[in-house]
């Protein structure tokens, strides 16, 4: 048996009842915060361009795109679906990054509505799928160019592998649905910063939910194409693939709990939560008011994606500089940090002209702030571990915080809180559709 087809075998063998208990409620707390994810997304100004081109592009009523207020068919809706997941960057993020929920969710999540599956199948598809996705980029990272995106190297696999789970499809089914979803990756770095970014997970979604239709047709693909000399490994990482992390051990570990997840606090790229952790520390425990600071000086691992200036709003998300400006000016970082109103706004422009990111970092790896005061004083602070992450992580308490800010962009507090009860209790909801019918419904703003 090759390695492509040690995986599809896991993937249709698998089953909930094999489940160990912490990775199910693992999977229910990054699922919660996935669906949070879409609903808040689902509101921004690409969201707006996404749901009426899906919208404009018709299609069978079959799944819902959540915040608008229509079906269309899964693949179109899984696509939607995951831009709005991935494009505050607030989803969380494994080990190595991947963005395996807003690949896999909305793919699992718009199968299981047209054919009613139940919140058991939905928890083991995004199980399935996120432990598909992390593995292949697990053992792919050392070899990935800096111009792929991952999501849309890995995330197409992690997409199929969790629509054919909730499709119940048997080993050769999801071997074809692998063969034909590794012919579907791609996305450029280039792009990080813009709103094509975001259309990577969403592709992978969509893919995935394709790959998985077509083979439950019969469509046929390669049944080696992970390990073919002319397939995914030679053609994407050069044949540099570390094949016992995308085979070894399968059903042993799960990657949502071995090495576990990232809960983002921020709206933002990963690498900058420390970054806003560490401002707000610098800016409370010394009392700091904005007009004090003369200078600030971030030292970190690396400078981050987009430099001092960024293009927008939406590109501060990867900027050391604005993501540390905005936590001193407002004390506070949120989704409307990222708005081009506050990313051009005076007081901005004026504080990211005093802050310097040293991208040689401290040995220990974590990020300090200092500030050098008008007073002639310094002050400093630092983050190691930001709260959310899986060395520290948060609370259900602090987790429905940023749940609650989620959900309040788009939904009454009746539907929030039937949504969040719900998914807490996934594996008892017997219809997926039930839940998507809440999801679907329009955003107040469109209703």
């Amino acid at each position: 048996m090759n390695e492509t087809q040690t995986l599809a075998q896991f993937i249709a063998e698998t089953q909930y009842e094999t489940l160990p208990p912490p990775v199910v409620e693992a999977a229910k707390i990054a699922i919660l915060d996935g669906v949070a994810n879409m609903v808040a997304g689902s509101v921004e100004e690409l969201a707006v361009i996404i749901g009426r081109y899906v919208q404009d592009s018709g299609g069978a009523p079959q799944a819902s795109v959540v915040g608008w207020g229509y079906r269309t068919n899964p693949p179109a809706a899984a696509f939607a679906n995951g831009v709005f997941g991935h494009c505050l960057d607030y989803e969380i993020q494994g080990f190595p990054p991947t963005h395996g929920t807003s690949s896999c969710l909305p793919a699992a999540l718009a199968l299981a509505e047209h054919h009613h599956a139940s919140g058991r199948q939905v928890i083991t598809a995004y199980v399935l799928g996120w432990e598909i996705q992390g593995r292949l980029r697990a053992a792919s990272a050392p070899a990935t160019a800096p111009g792929h995106h991952p999501p849309g190297l890995v995330g197409p696999l992690g997409g199929a592998a969790a629509a054919a789970k909730t499709l119940g499809l048997d080993a050769e089914q999801t071997l074809m649905a692998l063969g034909i979803a590794a012919s579907r990756t791609g996305g450029l770095t280039a792009n990080t910063g813009t709103m094509v970014k975001s259309t990577h997970p969403g592709n992978a979604a969509r893919m995935g939910a394709e790959a998985a239709i077509l083979a439950s047709m019969g469509y046929t693909a390669s049944h080696e194409v992970l390990e073919s000399p002319v397939g995914y490994a030679a053609a994407l990482f050069g044949g540099n693939f570390n094949w016992d992390a995308a085979t070894g051990g399968l059903g042993a570990s799960w990657r949502l709990t071995d090495p576990g997840f990232d809960i983002k606090r921020f709206p933002a790229q990963v690498y900058m939560q420390n970054v806003i952790e560490a401002a707000l520390n610098l800016r409370e425990e010394n009392g700091l008011e904005p007009g004090a600071i003369e200078q600030v000086t971030i030292r970190r691992r690396g400078r981050g994606h987009s430099g001092p200036v960024p293009r927008s709003g939406l590109d501060g998300k990867f900027s050391v500089e604005y993501c540390a400006a905005a936590a001193l000016l407002d004390g506070q970082v949120g989704i409307n940090t990222f708005t081009d109103e506050r990313r051009f706004a005076p007081d901005m422009e004026d504080m990211l002209g005093r802050i310097n990111v040293e991208p040689e970092g401290p040995e220990s790896g974590a990020t300090q702030a200092t500030a050098l005061l008008k007073n002639g004083s310094a002050v400093s602070a630092e983050c190691a571990a930001f709260r959310g992450s899986a060395a520290n992580p948060m609370s259900r308490d602090e987790r429905l915080v940023k749940l609650h800010d989620c959900f309040n962009q788009a939904m009454s507090g009746a539907d929030t809180q039937r949504t969040i009860e719900m998914l807490e209790d996934l594996e008892n909801v017997a219809d997926a559709a039930d839940l998507m019918a809440i999801l679907g419904q329009a955003a107040a703003q469109r209703s």
